[in-house]
């Protein structure tokens, strides 16, 4: 598969294995130890949201023999990180016993990118509604007495008993009572037997 066609989801903090194009764009030798007459025909990756992007953060070279993974190590001292909207690759995930070597590296990983976001990506009724590369970023419907609905970006910050907060991305056309920037509540409400996010307005957000 495609790193294009994959949704966060599937692949988010497990070890992949990225071939293809993306080999030959990464310095490889900036970052990893392998000796030179040595061919790389892949990338073990770690897959994570640092910051606001969706992501990989490489682990090491690979070398791809008959049904097997040969690992070259990798260095602890460097980091190298691929936003998923700059990888052209193939991708799947690979076999537990190759996150065994990676098990301290990884946890390192998770304490650097630690963010309060992470109940909000296990929402899976967000799904729907996430920005593919940044999966943090949802859709959301605004409504106001004398303007037309807006759909606008919002970055999710935390939820409480099903009420979202998060920071308004785009500045409205219309007047609803927030702009660009400013912290706002929203939740899932149901339109016309579909589901939406919808903007909850302050007087109202009490009330979801």
């Amino acid at each position: 598969m495609k790193v294009e066609e994959i949704f966060f989801r599937d692949v988010y903090r497990q070890i992949c294995l990225l071939t293809g194009a993306v080999v030959g764009a990464v310095k490889l030798r900036d970052v990893f130890e392998f000796p030179p007459d040595e061919k790389l025909d892949g990338l073990l990756a770690y897959a994570t949201i640092d910051g606001e992007a969706f992501g990989f953060e490489i682990l090491a070279g690979a070398q791809i023999v008959g049904n097997r993974i040969k690992i070259f190590p990798g260095s602890y001292k460097k980091i190298c990180r691929l936003k998923r909207a700059e990888v052209d690759a193939e991708i799947r995930i690979v076999t537990a016993e190759y996150a065994l070597p990676f098990r301290d590296r990884m946890a390192m990983i998770d304490d650097r990118i630690a963010s309060a976001r992470e109940d909000t990506r296990r929402i899976k009724t967000l799904d729907a509604f996430r920005h593919p590369d940044y999966p943090d970023d949802v859709v959301v419907y605004f409504f106001g007495t004398d303007a037309r609905p807006e759909l606008l970006w919002v970055r999710c910050n935390s939820v409480d008993e099903n009420i979202l907060t998060g920071e308004l991305l785009n500045e409205p056309r219309n007047d609803f009572g927030c702009h660009a920037g400013d912290v706002v509540k929203f939740g899932v409400a149901q339109v016309n037997g579909q589901n939406i996010l919808l903007h909850l307005p302050k007087e109202d957000s009490s009330r979801a």
